[in-house]
């Protein structure tokens, strides 16, 4: 659905909920996105991604989630008969709240031999854990050409660099969804869950961008310091709270172009299954009538990078998003500050107060229409153009 973009690897860790739903829920989209591909009639990528799970809990805190949000399994509790089939009314609009996901979803990701071949096959095992899978996967590419994206803590991508910073700085761009910069935080009033749940791996993360310039001069630099087997500075963006609450789908553009389709294809029967979920959520918890849906507006700022000649700073990319460059750090510690991300707020000019100063591209708006537009055209064949308008609602 989005050819701009080869998945190489998929790398799993704690999250919403425990590493073993994580696991699961990944192996059933999976499973779903091969079922699509069938029934669309579109050939199945020779190369397939790898699945490799990985940290089970945080680097030194204990593992909180957000069950009360997402359901115990993290995706609205499909695998049960659940909330909504105790709504007679919300079943007859909605069809039935069930997922038959792979069974063996436990057997699949068990590694194999790679002599071993089965049609049948959505990815590839590995006996690497996820953050030695990052760093197979960037040795095995000339340096500067694999982007990393996470949408989750960031323990593996932390362990990844622990492990061994030179090989982890051949990535192009580490784009991370998480954060909240100018505005308030969602698990706690300062801090976003991403960053709260694992804070210690989220500061180190951002420590690698010491010294990076995004120019051709530091793209050079970076390259030679590579060749002489040294470790550069890393490219890090987020996209934090402030950017991610644009990317959102609203319950009327919802009921209009998802909840029609119901069974239509695969995909659209699995996001059918668990998206009536978050909106009763979002009603109920948050009384919005919006869905932010931060991971693909993420995949979709991935995207414009990639495509982006100037490696995300030329004329044109700055047309879709406003940034800035900040000496950004996470607090590991506090009682109430836990996961909130920390800068030089004074005014005048700026002196690190932590030493080298860390250099993250911070994206702070973006284009929620223009997102809106392209998940419901590519994911659920809206057929939306940029004249017939939206039905977006957005919090001030």
């Amino acid at each position: 659905m989005s050819p701009e973009i080869q998945v190489k690897a998929i790398t799993l860790t704690h999250g919403n909920v425990g590493l073993d739903y994580i696991s699961r829920n990944a192996v059933s989209l999976l499973h779903v996105m091969s079922e699509y591909q069938k029934f669309a009639g579109i050939q199945q990528e020779p190369d397939l991604p790898v699945l490799a799970v990985g940290a089970s809990k945080p680097l030194q805190i204990e593992q909180i989630n957000a069950g009360e949000v997402h359901g115990k399994d993290g995706l609205g509790e499909i695998y049960e008969v659940g909330w909504l089939a105790r709504s007679p009314l919300l079943n007859r609009i909605y069809g039935k709240q069930l997922f038959d996901g792979p069974a063996d979803w436990e057997d699949q990701l068990l590694h194999k031999p790679e002599t071993e071949t089965d049609v049948g096959k959505t990815f590839r095992t590995t006996s690497r854990d996820a953050a030695d899978e990052i760093l197979f996967q960037l040795k095995e590419a000339p340096p500067l050409t694999i982007s990393i994206c996470a949408v989750g803590p960031l323990t593996n991508i932390a362990l990844a660099y622990q492990r061994d910073p030179v090989v982890f700085s051949r990535a192009k761009r580490i784009v991370i969804m998480g954060g909240a910069i100018h505005q308030a935080g969602n698990v706690t009033p300062m801090a976003e869950f991403n960053f709260r749940a694992d804070p210690h791996a989220a500061d180190l993360v951002m420590t690698a961008s010491k010294g990076f310039e995004n120019t051709e001069k530091g793209y050079q630099r970076r390259l030679e310091l590579l060749q002489r087997g040294k470790q550069a500075p890393c490219h890090i963006v987020i996209l934090p709270l402030d950017a991610g609450d644009d990317g959102c789908v609203s319950r009327e553009d919802y009921l209009k172009h998802i909840v029609p389709l119901k069974r239509a294809n695969p995909l659209t029967s699995f996001c059918n299954t668990f998206l009536v979920w978050f909106f009763n959520r979002c009603c109920t918890l948050f009384e919005t009538d919006t869905l932010a849906i931060y991971d693909a507006y993420t995949i979709l700022l991935l995207i414009d990078m990639v495509m982006d000649e100037g490696n995300g700073s030329s004329e044109e990319f700055n047309k879709l998003w406003y940034y800035e460059y900040l000496d950004l750090h996470v607090e590991t510690g506090g009682v109430y500050t836990q996961g909130m991300c920390c800068y030089d707020r004074r005014l005048g000019p700026k002196t690190s107060t932590w030493g080298e100063p860390n250099c993250v591209q911070v994206m702070l708006r973006g284009n929620g229409k223009r997102f809106n537009r392209i998940l419901l055209n590519r994911v659920f064949n809206a057929n939306i153009t940029e004249e017939n308008g939206f039905n977006m609602i957005y919090k001030h």
